[in-house]
């Protein structure tokens, strides 16, 4: 069922294995803008595809806020988490450990995948998510990644993205971090400006780890490993929302 193991290259990503990275994102991610946007798409999509409960994986969870946000929204019964951040992943133990769910977390390094052992017994899955996560692959390892979540999902099942995508060119990508500077400034304190704020971005740890891929090439991908029903579903400048389903034959 699950694809060979596949070789390490150079790592852009360690940055989130450190605390400092992921207690700042834990601050500035609040910023990010249209979030609950974002789930509320997600949840739309879902419901229309009558994809409303069951198992649910979540690739690259960070703190759980994904897996929460899907708790929220559909009667999740198994939920299982993937990350591979030390950091991260006790935030997510905190979040979860009076769940009524029967949350798993798991430690796996998505550019690899001996992970896909740990969770080869609670597939098939109803629905995949992930939230910023899969950008800091490098582009061959997302194709791949994808691959191996068409495999884990059940027929019918669902991929959701949301995700960190590349912009066509300088000037929507100028607007977009302008658009991010603003989000996080207004969540600073009085005594910092936005130059201040735009400065912290521009210098920001994980800048680094960023591997973006358009909107349009992902889905493509998508299609091409036999995804159906793939749709961009919510897009602000580097902002998107997409995925598919494994059909039902």
């Amino acid at each position: 069922m699950f694809a060979q193991p596949v070789a390490r290259g150079a790592r852009r990503d360690v940055a989130w294995q450190r605390a400092e990275t992921a207690a700042n994102y834990h601050l500035s991610r609040q910023g990010i803008p249209f979030a609950d946007v974002q789930f509320d798409i997600t949840e739309r999509v879902l419901r229309a595809h009558s994809v409303e409960d069951g198992c649910l994986l979540d690739l690259g969870c960070g703190d759980g806020i994904a897996t929460q946000a899907m708790i929220d929204r559909f009667p999740i019964s198994h939920p299982t988490l993937v990350d591979f951040s030390t950091p991260m992943l006790e935030v997510a133990r905190e979040q979860f450990a009076y769940s009524e769910a029967d949350v798993r977390i798991v430690y796996g390094d998505l550019l690899g995948n001996d992970w896909l052992l740990e969770i080869e017994n609670s597939a098939p899955f109803d629905l995949v998510i992930s939230r910023y996560a899969i950008h800091h692959l490098p582009h061959e390892r997302q194709r791949s990644l994808y691959a191996e979540i068409f495999t884990l999902l059940r027929p019918g099942g669902m991929f959701i993205n949301i995700e960190h995508v590349k912009s066509p060119n300088i000037e929507y990508q100028v607007a977009f971090d302008r658009m991010l500077v603003e989000g996080i400034h207004a969540l600073a304190s009085d005594r910092q400006t936005i130059d201040d704020v735009e400065g912290a971005y521009r210098d920001r740890q994980d800048a680094e780890t960023n591997t973006l891929a358009p909107v349009e090439e992902q889905c493509a991908w998508l299609r091409g490993i036999g995804f159906t029903d793939v749709d961009c579903m919510f897009k602000a400048l580097e902002l998107a929302v997409f995925g598919g389903r494994k059909p039902l034959q």
